[in-house]
């Protein structure tokens, strides 16, 4: 229990402080609304469903973002894991430990830099919320994070 307590304190510092380099956008950007199951919702219903309702992800003029190798395959790990939590059901506690742990190598790994950088985190911030709410075990919690991990390939390349 203290392991994980210490892996979401130093993921959620990572999340805050690791990044000091806040470029601004120069208004040549689309807007990316934040995926989630059904875009219809309302805002309390994204708070239900652990997406925040406040990120955006823009694209680059119409374009994907350029990431690293480690980032993507960090999120293909993590589609990965609840694939096969959900293929043949095991210990969800572990399963879910594993994703909390993919998603702090992606910030030990990143080394993206300016604007794709901060794109980057306004797709990882979902994430981060649907991590801390998600129930391992209820499938609808499983589907709704792989649903939103798979949507990385439409912002980032």
């Amino acid at each position: 229990m203290a392991h994980k307590l210490t892996s979401i304190t130093v993921i959620l510092a990572l999340f805050t402080f690791g990044c000091n380099e806040q470029q601004k956008d120069n208004g040549q950007a689309e807007a990316v609304a934040p995926a989630t199951a059904d875009h219809a919702h309302d805002e309390n219903a994204h708070a239900e469903e652990g997406v925040s309702s406040t990120t955006t992800v823009t694209l680059d003029n119409g374009k994907r973002w350029k990431a690293n190798s480690e980032t993507t395959s960090g999120i293909a790990n993590m589609v990965e894991l609840i694939d096969m939590q959900t293929a043949k059901p095991g210990d969800a506690k572990a399963m879910k430990a594993a994703l909390e742990e993919e998603f702090g190598l992606i910030f030990e790994r990143c080394t993206m830099t300016g604007e794709a950088h901060n794109q980057l985190h306004n797709f990882l911030i979902p994430v981060y919320d649907q991590l801390r709410g998600m129930d391992p075990n209820k499938p609808e919690d499983l589907i709704a994070m792989k649903t939103y991990l798979e949507l990385y390939n439409t912002s980032f390349e």
